[in-house]
């Protein structure tokens, strides 16, 4: 019998911290090069996928979404810039790649009967998100030979992932 979550998560679930102190100095370095380990060969690839579990610590007492954070948002633009394999190394059954989303995405306020603010974004920034991040997870996949079967399976759940978040 197929595990529940086959897919979408891997075998065993690392937590990548990225602190404070790191996103205040725009220092990706010390992320990009643990990240790219997860990739470096096709190994690699096959150890990591559905691996990863995102968590940004130290902004606990801010009253802000990290997607309102200036300095958070900046500094996840240079950390995909130069590591936009997401959607191989993350999981697929929790928040982090709604969060990297977030984070990229432009988005719009919209204040809330409430008095609370929520966030919109055009559905073209999500398919540029998604079209940029299949193309790089089809390159480093193609590059190391990663099965086409595999990454059918991850596209799809990576689709089904957005397809939920956004309530289709």
């Amino acid at each position: 019998m197929q595990h529940p979550y086959s897919g979408l998560i891997g075998g065993h679930v690392t937590v990548v911290t990225i602190p404070r102190e790191d996103i205040e100095r725009g220092a990706v370095d010390v992320a990009v090069s643990s990240l790219n380990k997860l990739v470096a060969s096709k190994a690699a690839l096959e150890t990591s996928n559905g691996t990863i579990s995102l968590l940004v610590s130290g902004y606990d007492h801010d009253p802000r979404e990290l997607y309102m954070i200036p300095e958070v948002r900046a500094y996840f633009q240079a950390l995909d810039a130069a590591f936009p394999y997401w959607f191989h190394v993350l999981a697929r059954l929790e928040h982090s790649l709604r969060m990297v989303f977030m984070l990229l995405a432009d988005l719009t306020p919209v204040p809330s009967p409430d008095g609370s603010v929520q966030v919109q974004f055009a559905n073209d920034d999500l398919h540029a998100f998604l079209e940029q991040h299949f193309q790089a997870m089809d390159s480093i996949h193609g590059k190391y030979g990663f099965s086409e079967e595999k990454n059918a399976q991850i596209t799809e759940l990576v689709m089904n992932y957005f397809d939920a978040l956004i309530g289709r």
